[in-house]
């Protein structure tokens, strides 16, 4: 997990490719959000079906994966709890709010970063250059607030749950970045593996707590006479699409 093992080139490519992956995740996940009204399950099933795809990749050669250990599951714990109880936030957000406004939300957290790495990590502040970007943003950011009807019409209740997943999403970042330096993995799909892996049951647990299974079981029932089967085979050709695609780009994101 060297730095050296990257080229520039590599660097620039793999921050492009995260940024289409995290805006159409975003636009995705709304939309998927739209036909099925679980969206702890949902991130569960992205969470799994990533470790699936990696652990398929390992079969078939084209990547190397690292061993489940306990001296690498115990540094990823705590950021677990943070990784989880953001998508969790991210996903609240996305069902309470539109897509600008976790959009704009999680533009702010280069901000918060860039002072808790100053703070946590022992890293410089921000040049006045750099500061003065990143006021820019919550320039942009306070502008779009002014104009939100949700806003204007609910006041601060409307940025709650985007407002948790901004600092779910920043604690998530220094954390990782700190325990990056200090897990030795042979691979560089190890962070994305156990991310996945451990981040997984956290979701279910939040789906449990926030009643999904009891909505998924009345949903069988109605749409599928309770046969989970005849469920999903009535729902939309979107959803399942949708889905799928979520999928898949939520792996691209972690890798």
């Amino acid at each position: 997990m060297a730095g050296s093992l990257f080229t520039k080139p590599d660097v620039v490519l793999a921050v492009v490719l995260y940024s289409l992956c995290s805006g159409s995740l975003v636009l995705v996940n709304k939309l998927i959000l739209h036909h099925l009204k679980f969206p702890s399950l949902v991130i569960s099933i992205q969470l799994m079906s990533c470790v699936v795809m990696l652990s398929f990749a390992n079969l078939a050669g084209i990547l190397k994966m690292d061993a489940i250990k306990w001296e690498f599951m115990k540094p990823y714990l705590l950021y677990t709890i943070a990784f989880s109880t953001g998508v969790y936030c991210n996903m609240k957000s996305l069902s309470i709010s539109n897509v600008e406004t976790v959009i704009v939300f999680r533009a702010l957290a280069p901000l918060l970063v860039s002072f808790m790495e100053a703070s946590f990590l022992g890293r410089e502040s921000p040049s006045m250059r750099s500061f003065a970007a990143l006021s820019v943003i919550v320039l942009g950011a306070t502008g779009y607030a002014n104009t939100d009807d949700d806003f204007r019409t609910q006041g601060t209740k409307a940025y709650v749950w985007p407002l948790l997943y901004l600092v779910c999403i920043s604690l998530e970042m220094v954390y990782g970045k700190k325990i990056i330096r200090s897990v030795k993995f042979k691979t560089f799909t190890g962070p994305v593996q156990y991310t996945n892996l451990l981040g997984w049951p956290p979701c279910l647990l939040f789906a449990y707590m926030g009643g999904e299974f009891g909505m998924l079981k009345n949903e069988i029932e109605e749409k599928g006479g309770g046969s989970f089967v005849a469920y999903c085979q009535s729902l939309p050709s979107a959803a399942v699409i949708l889905l799928v695609a979520g999928c898949f780009i939520g792996t691209g994101i972690g890798y």
